[in-house]
């Protein structure tokens, strides 16, 4: 009880000593140069301690000793983030703590994630692409898990995870995970109408609730939305109105009815074919499995029309008092396509400007920035091995998972991190400890002072990549495999300090 009186009066001291020194900044710089470094200080890049403190120092889950236990967790899965949980946990005692701990009833994936989202959601003063997605996580060959729902056909089993992705528009950097949520499909019930589906907990219903679990962006902050296609209904965009933030989603359903400028009523698909063309480019095309390269003529067109409410209503969308949704509708589709391939043709719905060709280019390219969700769900299957993981039920694997889903920002992040400002110094972005570590291991590069982006290409060769004119960039996997190799002359370099 002592001890946990003792971290408490830490905490809260700290607390007031980094009020304190922000009031001493805020009586010396403008509020200008403030959100300059708050901006400056997400680029930064902390070593692992920092991170875990960071991210899990505030999660309560009754007691102290379970917020340390999943510190310890948390500090050993990022130095074997692909291993089992006996292989990141050396010693039987740490084991089965670390099974007790997922067993408490107290400890669930909204508890482990809680400390992280909140954090994610305090974004600065700018611009964010808060991008959302549902991924598959099978458990098929856990035949003793209990309480997992449906996937795929049916014949699957495991759990879905619907995570929103908060990204800066402005640099690319990801900040983490603003909210998430974890569904178990069940079999739908014979001979349900529509009315009684509506009624009760669906998947499509994760994209409007995730989004209100996001809630509100703080003042000084614009938040859009950005969808595929699965994001595509009434009830998840009158959510996203209710929160006050934008939206940038692509259309699946080009047969429902809505309104024209004119007032006329008409299909999704009609009101795409008269569209006012607003510009063109062309598009680079790298060769695909039987499909050569080619460059692509694309033609930008757009135009504005209403969503009127659906006529089968969920209870939500009686509730909520939204009787329509004004969008713009952008069309960015391939013309003269050669024959035998499928041309490239988006139909995005937003409430963001698209009336000048600068102003759609600018949509088009958040809506590119979806593929880091895609990018993020490889991580936690690849990197972090979430499938391989086996407990007795499904509610001790949920906080694990979400133990799991904010390790996988870390690893993500380094990526996005590198590709930014690729000339600042890297002793100012890196830890110290790191920049010597890497010098130590290659005693050629202390002629030169790195650059972040030197920095980050020399830790992806230690992990594999090979640098070559045609290679590109090292991704996340080379990123990673390279700084387990440096850690481990890190923890060396520590021992001896000691």
């Amino acid at each position: 009880m002592r001890d946990s009186k003792k971290v408490r009066r830490r905490k809260q001291l700290k607390q007031r000593k980094q009020a304190t020194e922000r009031k001493q900044i805020r009586r010396q710089v403008g509020k200008a140069d403030l959100r300059k470094a708050d901006a400056q200080q997400s680029l930064q890049v902390a070593d692992n301690e920092q991170w875990v403190e960071q991210n899990f120092s505030a999660c309560n889950f009754g007691h102290v000793l379970r917020t340390q236990r999943l510190m310890m967790m948390a500090k050993n899965m990022l130095e074997c983030p692909n291993e089992s949980l006996p292989k990141q946990n050396e010693d039987w005692a740490d084991v089965k703590a670390a099974y007790r701990f997922c067993n408490r009833e107290e400890v669930t994936f909204t508890a482990v994630t809680q400390c992280h989202q909140e954090a994610t959601r305090q974004t600065p003063p700018g611009i964010y692409l808060m991008i959302s997605d549902t991924t598959d996580i099978n458990h098929f060959t856990h035949e003793a898990t209990e309480g997992l729902g449906m996937l795929g056909d049916g014949q699957g089993r495991g759990m879905q995870l619907h995570s929103c992705l908060a990204v800066d528009a402005a640099t690319r950097v990801v900040r983490g995970t603003a909210a998430a949520k974890v569904f178990y499909r069940k079999s739908v019930p014979k001979k349900e109408t529509r009315m009684q589906r509506l009624a009760r907990s669906r998947e499509s219903s994760l994209w409007g609730e995730v989004t209100q679990q996001a809630s509100r962006p703080p003042e000084g902050s614009q938040w859009i939305h950005v969808w595929d296609r699965g994001g595509d209904n009434f009830e998840a965009m009158c959510h996203v109105v209710q929160n006050g933030c934008d939206w940038l989603i692509r259309a699946s359903k080009l047969n429902r009815v809505v309104q024209l400028e004119s007032g006329d009523m008409t299909t999704m698909e009609d009101a795409v074919s008269r569209c006012t063309q607003v510009g063109s480019y062309e598009l680079h095309l790298r060769t695909r499995p039987g499909v050569p390269a080619r460059v692509a003529s694309i033609e930008v067109r757009s135009t504005r029309v209403t969503l009127p409410q659906p006529k089968m209503k969920s209870p939500f969308v009686k509730s909520c008092g939204i009787r329509d949704i004004a969008t713009n509708v952008l069309v960015v589709e391939e013309v003269n396509a050669p024959k035998g391939v499928t041309p490239i043709r988006w139909i995005l719905l937003t409430s963001l400007p698209v009336n000048t060709i600068k102003a759609a280019w600018t949509v088009i390219e958040y809506y590119e920035s979806r593929w880091l969700i895609e990018e993020y769900h490889k991580v936690m299957k690849s990197g972090c091995s979430i499938e391989r993981h086996s407990l007795r039920t499904a509610a001790r694997l949920e906080p694990l998972i979400g133990l799991i889903s904010v390790v996988g920002v870390r690893l993500l992040s380094l990526k996005t991190i590198s590709r930014h400002e690729p000339e600042a110094k890297a002793k100012h972005r890196v830890p110290g400890l790191w920049l010597k570590a890497l010098l130590l291991m290659k005693p050629k590069l202390a002629k030169q002072e790195l650059t972040v982006y030197e920095f980050f290409r020399e830790l992806a060769k230690l992990g594999g990549f090979l640098a070559r004119k045609h290679d590109g960039e090292p991704g996340w996997q080379s990123i990673w495999t390279g700084y387990k190799k440096l850690h481990g002359r890190i923890e060396g370099m520590r021992l001896l300090m000691s």
